[in-house]
C-alpha cells in the first residue's frame, strides 16, 4: 500500500511541476510573436525577423519556398523585403495560442498585407492570410521551429463545405 501510495503522490508531483512550466509570462510572449514579426517585418529588418527562428527553423512562404534553417530564412527575407517587398506593410489580424506541450505551442495568426509587388513588379492588391507557427521553448526562450504561411483566397464567400464550421480566427477574403 505504502508503494502504490507513494507512486500515486510522485505522479501528482510530476504532472504539478510539468503544469508550472507553462506560465502565463510565456503566453504572453507567445501572444506577442505575430506582435514581433509584423515589427520586424515592417522596418524591413530580416536580421530582426531572424532572432525569432530557431537555427533549425523550417519555414514555407506563401510563394510555395521552404526555407531551412536561420541562415536562408535571413538571407531570403532581407533580399525579398529590400526588394519587391520594399513598400509593404503587414499587419496581425488576429491570433490564437495553442500549448502542445509546457515547451511546445503553435501560435496562428490571421494577417493582411499591403504594398507588395509580385515577381514581375506589377502592385498585388491588399492580401489576407493566415500564419502557423510552431514554436519551442530552448534553453528559456521561445523560438519558432516551423511555419506554414498561406493567402487567403481572393474570393469574398467561404465555400459552401465551411459555412457552419466555426474557426477559431476567420481570415478576411478580399474585397
Amino acid at each position: 500500500m505504502k508503494i502504490i501510495l507513494g507512486l500515486l503522490c510522485l505522479g501528482i508531483v510530476g504532472s504539478g511541476a510539468s503544469a508550472q512550466l507553462q506560465t502565463k509570462q510565456d503566453e504572453d510572449v507567445l501572444r506577442g510573436l505575430p506582435q514581433r514579426f509584423q515589427v520586424g517585418f515592417n522596418r524591413h529588418d530580416a536580421h530582426q525577423l531572424a532572432q525569432m527562428m530557431a537555427e533549425d527553423v523550417e519555414f514555407v512562404t506563401v510563394g510555395l519556398t521552404w526555407l531551412r534553417g536561420r541562415a536562408d530564412f535571413e538571407k531570403y527575407h532581407a533580399r525579398l523585403l529590400t526588394g519587391r517587398f520594399h513598400e509593404i506593410a503587414w499587419t496581425v489580424l488576429d491570433t490564437d495560442l495553442q500549448f502542445i506541450r509546457p515547451e511546445v505551442a503553435v501560435v496562428r495568426h490571421s494577417w493582411t498585407a499591403e504594398g507588395d509587388r509580385n515577381p514581375d513588379g506589377s502592385v498585388r492588391p491588399q492580401r489576407f492570410g493566415l500564419m502557423t507557427m510552431v514554436v519551442e521553448k530552448r534553453n528559456g526562450t521561445w523560438l519558432v521551429v516551423a511555419v506554414q504561411n498561406v493567402n487567403a483566397p481572393t474570393s469574398g464567400t467561404r465555400p459552401a463545405e465551411a459555412q457552419d464550421i466555426k474557426s477559431p480566427i476567420v481570415v478576411p477574403r478580399g474585397k
